[in-house]
């Protein structure tokens, strides 16, 4: 059993007008498409770090953008082939699940960013969501999903 521990994740569920969901599509995966996420950095709080990946990954500044929370929802997973920057260091992601509205424009999107993540980006319906990401994201994703369209109305 690996004892190296899991790596903090931010996993961003932003939403439009429409309440409809940010996808990307990742540059080195053609046709894998997934939520913006990434690793904590420590030197930041949590909530600075939701914003910060939502700058890197798809240009947004955070004035267009306003964090609606955390989700109760949280997904915890084994690296399968451990990437090459946890090496030695984490075993795989405790991943937490923000809801962030989307206040801008989209002409604010930009993923061609300076280290680009993904190569498109769409807004899709929950059931899309469903059938577009990764599948083997839609185990983590689901109580998230579940969550975020109970409290849609509220939105």
């Amino acid at each position: 059993m690996n004892n190296l521990p899991l790596r903090p994740n931010v996993c961003i569920l932003l939403f439009n007008q429409e309440k409809k969901l940010l996808l990307g599509e990742r540059s080195r995966s053609p046709g894998v498409w997934q939520f913006p996420q990434g690793g904590v950095e420590f030197d930041r709080s949590i909530e600075g770090n939701v914003l910060r990946e939502i700058e890197e990954e798809l240009g947004i500044p955070a004035d267009a953008v306003e964090i609606v929370g955390a989700l109760k929802a949280r997904h915890q997973y084994d690296f399968d082939p451990v990437p090459d920057y946890a090496e030695g260091i984490w075993r795989g992601q405790d991943q937490t699940f923000w809801i962030v509205r989307f206040i801008g424009k989209d002409e604010q999107i930009n993923v061609a960013t300076e280290h680009p993540e993904f190569t498109a980006w769409g807004w899709f319906s929950e059931p899309e969501v469903r059938q577009k990401a990764e599948q083997k994201r839609m185990s983590g994703y689901d109580k998230a999903l579940r969550e975020f369209v109970e409290i849609l109305p509220s939105l």
